[in-house]
């Protein structure tokens, strides 16, 4: 036995160091200690957190040394905190840095005007945004990127129990250094180690007891917990590639190699040259900046000048004429800054991929926010040129507005059941190798050729991409690389730029096979009458397909191409049982190499297998619920956990939405196994969320919960899509074929249409207009109200029906004004208490097609009308008189037609779902779900049972004699009373429990008597102590069973 107790005194140091950390780096796999045969990590350095931030390049310097352990480097530097390891808090101080940036701008706005050529203008782009970065510097606070506290724990009782842990140890260490009293040492050595015993169960429990008050406290619906519990905020920067299995590679030489792999240097097929000859365009305007401005998302990284979208948006509003003009400057030089080209990368690890290959990381640039803000003016200009040229293929559906993934999937879906009744039908799952990462900018130029591209957009996606590098920095290494080909991965025009440069591989078309994309996903359809001639067909495709991406300088990915034969349905009737399989396997291949078919193919998330019925999809949703819900446990399990109805928030915005990703394809062919799968998976959130026996009926769980069983769900999902975007007659009935609002594209409506502020109010006004909307008992009025010097001149009512919402009431008494004003000519002043309107009209981003109507009305008459915001119900005499009108307008009204929102599909479908759902309840025969309907009288999405014990005695199944009994837990269903033990038996009769008896209600009467009871606390607690002695006596049985 060792008498060494050098690492006893090192963990009681650093137990009792609150503050201390041990430094250590993820990226570095060197060891530390090297003694053959043994290897490890013995060596630590211990900081204080409060020089944390000071510490850089941390690691183990890989060279020989003179003992058995090897060299650990650091740097401290105390002028700042390391460039990694922080971000500025922009949120804040905005008024400090603007004014900082305003005292300094005036010459910035001098210099500007001189400017006449690229070279002085990435001057300047340099000099300015280093102004930028120096006035965050001096007024914006910084924030650690790491080891932020989201809870605190600390406390005066902590640090008084640790001062006197400290000062006990010095006592004790005085006395044994001293050679005292052996009685002596052992006293002061007993009190230190009694203090310290007490100070860490203290500390144990003050961190417990934090995080149990930061639950329970806990309401936000997407904040930090629910990052944490579904892993929303967990960057794994650690890069697991270590090529050739050299152990003796450094972090350094690794992420050489793999910065080698994406990022090679020049060859000779990316040579490259392209002369830029300026050409005219037309300058950008103040809307289409203010529109970008307003559009740009916070929280996004910065790249390597740290300075994020709203410190540029704090700088904009102090001059937005100054920045009208250089990025005007810009597109006049037809110039993208060479300043603005360097990138920050990072690396992320696909999901489900191999740590160790090159493949299996997706390298993300972090570009400057202000690069990225020219390239969304650029991209306004771009896209509206190739929408009105109809560049772009109509079977690309990914990076375009109004396209999606199920539409996608939809048709492709749709060609393969109409092809297949008479054709053997291939499906094929082609990848491109690193599409974006090889594409080649001469073929990209070359393309431009042939589009006949104006030279403006030439010259600035030139600029764009040449003269581009990348880097990756972190405390331990810095490495950059030159790039010659591919766009960066998280930029704004990357996408479009993608589009174009694959649209060749779409116009290949033709009768034999078809091509659909979405982004680089590309998805081939090949028929044929015969496998023979399917197989035939598929070849030709394939080779014809490789070959035209060998001629833009792309491969495919044969081992990661996959195919998916369909039997023709006409075929079938020969076949034994209907097989929906061909008697021979066809052989697909690609540049000789076959390529793998199997009876499930999963294409943009949703698995299609070759009969369609979607059962290959609904079997892989089971590991998908494990995961989603494996990390509840810890919200869960806990007596003190947070509110239940943050977590059904929770299941309905990320569990729900997940498995029923596809639904609107899926969801209207579901078969009883379908349903019965569904079942099961729900089932596993629900057990966990209710904390109910795993006996307890999925049918009752959801109405006792408030939440829909999946398959209707699913349905309604399916449903919508119908309805709402194919625009399918098949499922009016839903809406009563009510005539509904409709979604527009809006990408190419001009600025100034797209966002519309009016003045709040206008000189000399003709009319003063008060406008109000008003829906009672179902039906909907508006009235148009107006004035002149505070007397009422004319009212117009209007009756909308009753589908209609006071939203769209309000904004149509809106529009009737300003098409009044414009008819007549007429300067008005409107009043509205509806902000809603208001900020519609102001909004670029609406799409509602009566929206943009009302818009369009507005635009033409916007130099005759103000329009203002009024408070409600205040004593206004226009806007109370105009509500009044409102009323009377349901009833006295001329009728006005306007189609019904959205809003109202969603109330159609929700009422289907409960429809539904409430029959499919109603006809469950199971005993449990006999007694749950004793005492419910029908689903309801806000109904919700936290309490466990209520779960108990409506469901029967619980820690009863007769329940357990029926699995063979107990001999007999008999209490120790003598009566039948059931749940009724233990809150109503039983002598055990007569303490906490409630009244037996009539049958007749149970649904309102747990109705009260729910909402009862004395009533629950009651049930509660009743069900806690049940299970004592069921306890006690099962003891006397065993023995």
């Amino acid at each position: 036995m060792t008498t060494n107790t050098w690492g006893e005194v090192l963990i009681e140091l650093h137990s009792l160091q609150q503050s201390s950390h041990v430094c250590k780096s993820c990226g570095i796999m060197s060891n530390i200690f090297i003694l053959s045969p043994c290897v490890g990590f013995p060596d630590l350095t211990i900081i204080s957190a409060s020089i944390l931030n000071y510490i850089k390049n941390w690691g183990v310097l890989d060279l020989e040394s003179h003992s058995d352990h090897k060299y650990i480097y650091f740097k401290i530097e105390l002028d700042d905190i390391p460039e990694t390891d922080f971000h500025f808090k922009s949120k804040y101080n905005q008024g400090k840095f603007q004014n900082f940036i305003r005292k300094h701008l005036k010459q910035f706005k001098d210099r500007l005007v001189s400017i006449d050529n690229s070279i002085y203008l990435n001057e300047f782009f340099i000099d300015f945004i280093e102004l930028v970065s120096r006035g965050a510097f001096k007024t914006l606070k910084k924030k650690p990127k790491r080891y932020a506290r989201k809870f605190g724990f600390w406390n005066e009782d902590l640090r008084r129990s640790r001062n006197n842990v400290n000062k006990l140890f010095k006592i004790y260490s005085r006395h044994k250094a001293a050679n005292l009293d052996l009685d002596l040492i052992q006293s002061s050595g007993n009190a230190y180690r009694r203090e310290r015993a007490f100070y860490k169960k203290l500390l144990l429990q003050t961190k417990r007891k934090a995080w149990e008050s930061f639950c329970v406290n806990y309401n936000e619906r997407h904040g930090f917990l629910f990052k944490l519990v579904f892993n929303k905020n967990n960057s794994d920067s650690h890069i697991g590639v270590n090529p050739d299995g050299n152990p003796n590679n450094s972090f350094q030489d690794k992420m050489a190699i793999i910065m080698n792999s994406f990022f090679p240097g020049h060859s000779a097929s990316d040579d490259f040259s392209y002369t830029p000859v300026m050409d005219s365009v037309e300058p950008i305007k103040l809307e289409d900046l203010e529109l970008v401005f307003n559009n740009l998302k916070g929280g996004k990284a910065p790249g390597l000048d740290r300075i994020d979208y709203r410190m540029w948006r704090a700088v904009f509003t102090i001059d937005k004429t100054f920045f009208l003009d250089l990025f005007n400057l810009c597109f006049t030089l037809n110039y993208f800054p060479d300043a603005l080209r360097n990138a920050k990368i990072f690396f992320l690890l696909k999901d489900g991929k191999d740590p160790g290959a090159f493949s299996s990381y997706r390298p993300v640039c972090l570009l400057p926010t202000i690069g990225k803000i020219i390239e969304r003016l650029f991209l306004i200009k771009l896209n509206f040129w190739l929408d009105h040229n109809n560049i772009i293929h109509n079977n690309q559906y990914g990076f375009r507005e109004g396209r999606s993934c199920d539409l996608a999937i939809q048709n492709i879906v749709d060609i393969i059941r109409e092809k297949s009744q008479t054709h053997h039908i291939a499906l094929i799952s082609l990848d491109i190798k690193s599409a974006f990462d090889n594409m080649n900018w001469s073929v990209l130029f070359k393309l431009f050729d042939d589009l006949n591209f104006p030279k403006f957009f030439r010259n600035f996606i030139f600029h764009y991409l040449n003269n581009r590098t990348v880097s990756f920095s972190n405390e331990i290494v810095t490495i950059s690389r030159a790039c010659f080909r591919g766009c960066p991965q998280g930029s704004v025009v990357a996408p479009t730029i993608w589009n174009i440069y694959i649209n060749p591989i779409l116009e290949r078309n033709n009768t034999s096979f078809y091509t659909q994309a979405f982004a680089d996903d590309l998805a081939l359809i090949i028929s044929g009458r015969t496998a023979r001639e399917l197989e035939a067909n598929t070849n030709i495709a394939l080779a014809e397909i490789s070959q035209h991406l060998q001629e833009i300088k792309l491969s495919l990915s044969v081992h990661k191409c996959q195919a998916l034969v369909f039997r023709s349905v006409s075929s079938r009737k020969f076949s034994k049982r209907n097989s929906t399989i061909l008697n021979r396997k066809p052989t697909f291949k690609i540049n000789n190499f076959s390529i793998k078919i199997s009876d499930s193919l999963k294409i943009l998330g949703i698995v299609l297998d070759n009969k369609l019925t979607w059962t290959a999809h609904i079997s892989s949703l089971y590991s998908k619920i494990l995961g989603l819900t494996s990390n509840f446990n810890r919200e869960i399990k806990s007596d003190w956990s947070m509110n239940r109805s943050i977590l059904k928030i929770w299941y309905s915005t990320v569990i729900e939405k997940a498995l029923l990703y596809g639904a609107s394809i899926w969801g209207g062919a579901l078969t009883k196994h379908h349903i019965s799968r569904l079942h099961s998976f729900q089932r596993v959130f629900l057990l966990r969320f209710t904390r109910a026996y795993k006996t307890t009926s999925t049918n009752v769980l959801n109405v006792l919960t408030g939440i829909p069983p999946l398959h209707i769900t699913a349905k309604a999902e399916f449903c919508k899509f119908q309805i709402w975007v194919r625009r399918s007659p098949s499922y009016n009935h839903i809406i009563n074929n009510i005539p509904l609002d409709y979604t527009i594209n809006i990408r190419n409506i001009p600025s100034e249409q797209k966002s519309i502020v009016l003045p709040s109010t206008i000189q000399e006004a003709d009319f003063e207009v008060y406008t109000d909307g008003s829906k009672i008992d179902n039906e909907t009025g508006l009235a148009v109200c107006t004035f002149q010097q505070n007397d009422n001149v004319s009212n117009f009512l209007f009756k909308l029906n009753s589908y209609n919402s006071v939203f769209q009431a309000e904004l149509e008494a809106i529009h009737f004004a300003c098409n009044w004003a414009l008819q007549n000519n007429y300067k008005i002043n409107i009043h509205t208490d509806s902000l809603s309107s208001i900020l519609a009209i102001q909004s670029a981003n609406s799409r509602s097609g009566f929206v943009y109507s009302v818009k369009q009305d507005i635009f033409k008459a916007r130099h005759l009308v103000g329009l203002s915001w009024v408070k409600a119900h205040v004593g206004i005499p226009g806007n109370e008189w105009a509500d009044q009108q409102a009323k009377s307008a349901i009833n006295l009204g001329i009728e006005r037609p306007i189609p019904a929102p959205r809003s109202f599909l969603r109330r159609a479908l929700k009422q289907q779902i409960l429809n539904e759902w409430n029959e499919y309840f109603m006809n469950y025969n199971s005993a449990s779900g006999a007694r749950a309907r004793d005492f419910i009288d029908k689903v309801d999405f806000n109904f919700l049972i936290t309490n466990k014990f209520l779960i108990f005695f409506l469901c029967g199944h619980g820690p009863f004699p007769f329940y357990l009994n029926r699995f063979k837990l107990l001999d007999s269903p008999t209490c120790i009373c003598g009566e039948v033990g059931d749940a009724d038996h233990y809150v109503f009769s039983c002598s055990l429990t007569k303490d906490f008896h409630l009244s037996r209600p009539a049958d007749a009467h149970k649904k309102a008597w747990f109705r009260n009871t729910m909402h009862n606390r004395q009533a629950v607690t009651k049930i509660s102590e009743a069900f806690r002695i049940s299970a004592g006596i069921c306890d006690s049985l099962t003891r006397d069973g065993s023995s």
